[in-house]
């Protein structure tokens, strides 16, 4: 059986679910290493652009969706949200949500609450998608350029430091997450 995963690694289609599902389980670790894969020409770059934007954009869809259940499940929704207080949450729903959606994009451990949350407090969905799409391609364009022009550049595209970017820029998106977090955190005395 692995012999014959292997024969079909190359081929786009396979690479396509795999990045989706990559993006499902960590998506910042994902693009990182579809970037330099595509800075390798191991993958193409419209393939690994285009995979990484759907699998990003359907997982928050599907938290969206996943709030959205909770509504009638009370057994789901108490498991959720476990007696946190999602009133606080109302006004980012309520007023300015694609401009909410941005700011949320780039804080880390705020998504999965304030996605579902969007389903839950049945937020317009397509202002939703398109705050998703937006905060998404944005935060794929500027990660995935950088680390593609740092992977594709000459002094790292022959030595073996190339994967070396991977933490690095690990470390960078924490950093620059916790201040964005920090700065939503006063916003909405969260």
């Amino acid at each position: 059986m692995l012999d014959q995963l292997l024969a079909y690694a190359g081929h786009p289609l396979f690479m396509f679910i795999a990045i989706i599902l990559a993006s499902y389980v960590l998506e910042d670790l994902a693009i990182v290493s579809v970037a330099i894969l595509a800075a390798d020409n191991i993958v193409s770059i419209p393939l690994a652009a285009t995979a990484i934007l759907a699998g990003i954009i359907s997982g928050d869809i599907g938290l969206y969706l996943l709030g959205y259940l909770a509504q009638t499940h009370k057994g789901l929704r108490n498991h959720l949200f476990k007696k946190r207080n999602l009133e606080r949450f109302r006004p980012i729903f309520k007023t300015n949500l694609v401009y909410n959606i941005l700011i949320i994009r780039f804080v880390p451990g705020l998504r999965f609450l304030c996605y579902t949350s969007c389903g839950l407090f049945k937020a317009h969905f397509w202002h939703f998608v398109l705050g998703v799409t937006i905060a998404t391609g944005l935060w794929v364009a500027v990660v995935f350029s950088l680390i593609y022009q740092l992977g594709s550049s000459t002094w790292l595209q022959y030595g073996h430091w190339k994967w070396a970017l991977v933490p690095v820029a690990l470390l960078l998106l924490y950093f620059s997450n916790r201040y964005f977090k920090g700065r939503l955190e006063k916003e909405y005395s969260l």
